[in-house]
């Protein structure tokens, strides 16, 4: 019998000393270029590594062996995912290095993460074989298994759910935790993927980070977004906001100091000063979710001043388009015109209706439809045919002018001539990028911030262009056929049945007991967990604690004893990425698509996730919807108008190891937006929220882009913060994405154990010492944390490092903190917007 209920049975002195050597490379270096340890060799190929002159050696001694080197990528989600040359020797990983690009060597990077994925693939945490559990659920103690029995039955399971419940009763946890096409969750047309496709299963949402998409998409479009960090040294300044590239993507800070060493002026607005701050050259100092307000009051001033780009908003924006005042745009079909039949919707299979908008020709002096018009107006437009009207122009600026500068500094604590010289700065410094991640995303409110950081962007005509870019670059993203892999027919021709329908994770809980959702019967029996570990990612720990308890039968394919791992019923044992192949495809801002040799032989009895799939699917007799190898998936992949254009084809892979899979480096290039009409968005005709679940919607509130309220907690004016003064961000951790490398023994001697960072003044009201055990508490739990002083840190407001398991806090859990609501119109976790007290143990 195993039990995993203790800690770490060594200490992390032991574990360096027993550990695969690495070089000291490994210290936290940020990404090192690594060029003393490139090779140029033909991955795969015996390297002779460099030995001293035979005639200057005193005695015979052995030499090693010469290291294989074989192409691999870090798949953690950091939105990255460098190329990495794995290094074996005798059959062992010994050590990674950067991976060589043909033509970008700027991209050739790789960070400490990378450096130690070593001591992950020699882990003592490695799950080694298939357990079953014998003790309490979560108590962590587990028997040996085969194969075949954990198969056999979990299928015997499944089988008896779907029998009786239906095919939803099985519920499906898909996360990023590994970013690559055979093995992962979310990457796009991954296996699980299709096995979700074609089982019928529910899919759980996890709603994190959507705030930033839920904006990007509702006012960019889908495509590109921000443009990719090669462009950086083309802005004249490059604005952080909402980011902490130094630690959460070291990768892109490089390119930023590029840029700021080609002379581009780097300021930073956050709510802490930290090493990001101390590279810039103005930082900007805010309220916790208050951001949003500080948009507002820079486009208070640009329009105050006069400085929108008007022939940008005229050209690239709806900001012409008319509005009645019933809130709909006028339609040619209003003028009489009667609508036609535009080409079918490949989701719904119906013809679409063309019914093109009106606007106001200042040319012609009259009204015409959207594709006629020369010189749109952007205001003043008269009564047309009975209709009064007003341009969307008109709606924002009226909205933007409650928000005057003086408002705006009281809300967000930022002086009324930093707002001015900001939105100065926007208006006449530019072209600006505007490096907005997902900072701004942790808040109840954090739609409501991006939507005027974007319109910010947009009024100034700070996108599309180089050196002028927002958000985040979706590199790689489209140039699959990810939906043709996901349903694709059988080998006997028939199409899959379809996934289950979506829940989102905040209802998760409530469904599960009742169940029911919004009074319609859904039984969820079984929780199928693969790449993710919601233990540690997710709101509310002590409710995801009695999630996990509630499901009849929990599944869970891990690599390691994770928190997640410990509540499995059956635990399957995957293995790490260099003991398989795979392709790296979902990577954000990183132009390549990567090839994963198959390094080593897996270790102990684990497998690839991708052959765990297909032990499962023909287990539940869909063997043949996975009549494929690994490289047959691929090439169906790459099976796509795109791909082949670029010229990325699996053999290529095999000779050159990446492909670049990106065309466009500018997001949205010449203001061509990813919108049905090509133009981005201020307003919304018809809001609808992401998520339906019985909550009430104010539509009001989501008809411009421009709406701003306050965050819950984080709120400084919210009655809570009497009670509960300080507010909590839980911030990325510079030696773990997310609660990956959790169990790396080099990692741990620079973050060892949980904290939060405090300002001296407000440490010194409270009594508080650096080292002091402090607890942090609200109505909701509390936490026990070693406190750290830091100047930095705004008064009222602490960090504390995220992605612990919970056997590494001293007391409670710091998700324990945290609630599950949601904004109103989109499904997206507030990790930081939770207010608490301290007090001294």
């Amino acid at each position: 019998m195993v039990d995993a209920t203790q800690k770490r049975g060594f200490s992390r002195r032991s574990f360096i000393k027993g550990a695969a050597t690495l070089t000291a490379a490994g210290a936290l270096v940020g990404c090192s270029a690594n060029t003393d340890d490139k090779v140029t060799v033909e991955p795969g190929k015996a390297v002779e590594e460099k030995k001293p002159d035979a005639d200057k050696q005193t005695q015979a001694v052995a030499q090693p062996s010469p290291d294989k080197i074989y192409s691999g990528a870090c798949r953690a989600q950091c939105i990255q995912g460098c190329y990495l040359n794995v290094h074996v020797r005798d059959g062992q990983v010994v050590r990674t290095s950067a991976g060589r690009f043909p033509d970008e060597p700027e991209f050739e990077r790789i960070c400490p993460k990378g450096l130690t994925q070593v001591a992950r693939v020699y882990s003592s945490e490695r799950l080694q074989y298939p357990m079953r559990r014998v003790g309490e659920r979560g108590e962590g103690k587990f028997e040996r298994i085969s194969w075949d029995e954990a198969i056999a039955e979990i299928a015997e399971k499944w089988k008896g759910y779907v029998d009786e419940f239906g095919a939803e009763s099985i519920v499906y946890f898909v996360g990023s935790g590994n970013c690559a096409l055979l093995g992962g969750g979310t990457a796009d047309g991954s296996v699980m993927q299709r096995l979700r496709q074609v089982t019928g299963a529910t899919n759980i949402t996890t709603d994190r980070d959507m705030a930033t998409i839920d904006r990007l998409a509702k006012v960019f479009g889908y495509g590109g977004w921000g443009n990719l960090c090669t462009d950086f040294v083309n802005a004249k300044t490059f604005v952080i906001w909402g980011a902490n590239p130094v630690v959460s993507e070291k990768q892109q800070m490089h390119f930023i100091l590029d840029a700021k060493d080609a002379g581009a002026r780097i300021v930073d607005i956050d709510i802490a000063y930290n090493t990001v701050s101390s590279k810039s050259d103005w930082f900007i100092p805010v309220n916790p979710a208050t951001d949003g307000a500080l948009a507002l009051g820079a486009i208070h001033e640009v329009l105050e001043q006069g400085w929108q780009d008007e022939e940008f908003i005229r050209d690239h924006t709806e900001a012409p388009f008319l509005v009645k005042e019933d809130g709909a745009y006028l339609r040619m079909s209003d003028l009489g015109v009667e609508p036609t039949e535009g080409p079918v919707n490949p989701q719904t299979g119906q013809p679409t209706v063309v019914d093109p908008c009106v606007l106001w020709d200042l040319e012609t002096e009259s009204a015409v439809a959207l594709a006629d018009a020369v010189r749109p107006a952007l205001e003043s437009v008269p009564q047309i045919e009975g209709f009064a009207v007003r341009t969307v122009f008109e709606i924002i600026r009226d909205q933007a002018s409650e928000w005057t500068v003086e408002r705006a500094s009281e809300v967000t604590g930022v002086p009324e001539a930093d707002i001015k010289e900001l939105a100065r700065t926007y208006a006449l410094d530019g072209p600006v990028t505007t490096f907005s991640q997902y900072g701004l995303n942790h808040y109840a409110n954090g739609t409501y911030n991006y939507g005027p950081v974007f319109s910010l962007v947009l009024l100034t005509g700070n996108i599309g262009k180089p050196g002028a870019g927002c958000g985040i670059h979706t590199a790689g993203m489209g140039v699959s056929n990810a939906a043709g892999c996901i349903a694709a027919p059988s080998s006997a021709g028939e199409p899959p049945q379809g996934g289950g329908r979506n829940i989102n994770w905040n209802q998760l809980y409530p469904v599960l007991q009742s169940g029911e959702k919004l009074g319609e019967p859904f039984p969820m029996k079984s929780l199928y967990c693969s790449c993710t570990n919601p233990m540690c990612a997710n709101t509310e720990h002590k409710e995801t604690v009695e999630l996990f308890k509630a499901f009849e039968f929990v599944v869970v394919q891990e690599m390691t004893m994770t928190e997640s791992a410990r509540y499995a019923d059956i635990l399957l044992p995957a293995c790490h990425w260099f003991e398989c192949v795979d392709l790296r495809q979902r990577a954000y801002n990183y132009p390549y698509v990567i090839l994963q040799e198959k390094a080593i032989e897996p270790l102990y009895e684990s497998k690839p996730d991708f052959e765990i799939y297909k032990l499962l699917a023909d287990a539940l007799g869909y063997g043949d919807y996975f009549d494929f190898t690994e490289e047959e998936y691929i090439e169906m992949w790459l099976d796509s108008d795109s791909a082949r254009s670029m010229d990325i084809t699996l053999d290529r892979l095999k000779r050159e190891k990446v492909a670049r899979a990106v065309t466009k480096d500018i997001g949205f290039e010449g203001g061509v937006f990813g919108t049905a009409n090509g133009r981005a968005h201020f307003y919304q005709e018809n809001p609808v929220p992401d998520h339906m679940i019985g909550q009430d919607f104010d539509p009001e509130k989501e008809r411009t882009f421009l709406y701003w309220e306050p965050a819950a907690e984080a709120d400084l004016a919210n009655a809570v913060r009497e009670k509960y003064p300080f507010t909590v961000c839980s911030e990325h951790m510079r030696t773990r994405t997310h609660s990956q490398w959790w169990d790396v023994g080099y990692m741990d001697e620079f973050e060892p154990q949980p904290i939060v960072r405090i300002n001296p003044d407000d440490a010194k009201e409270l009594g508080i010492k650096e080292g002091d055990k402090v607890r942090l508490y609200n109505d909701r739990g509390d936490v026990t944390l070693i406190a750290t002083l830091n100047a930095g840190q705004q008064r009222k407001s602490v960090h504390c490092l995220r992605s612990f398991q919970a056997i590494e806090f001293i007391e409670g859990n710091l998700s324990d903190l945290t609630f599950n609501d949601y904004n109103q119109a989109c499904a997206n976790q507030a990790y930081n917007d939770v207010a608490v007290a301290i007090e001294k143990l």
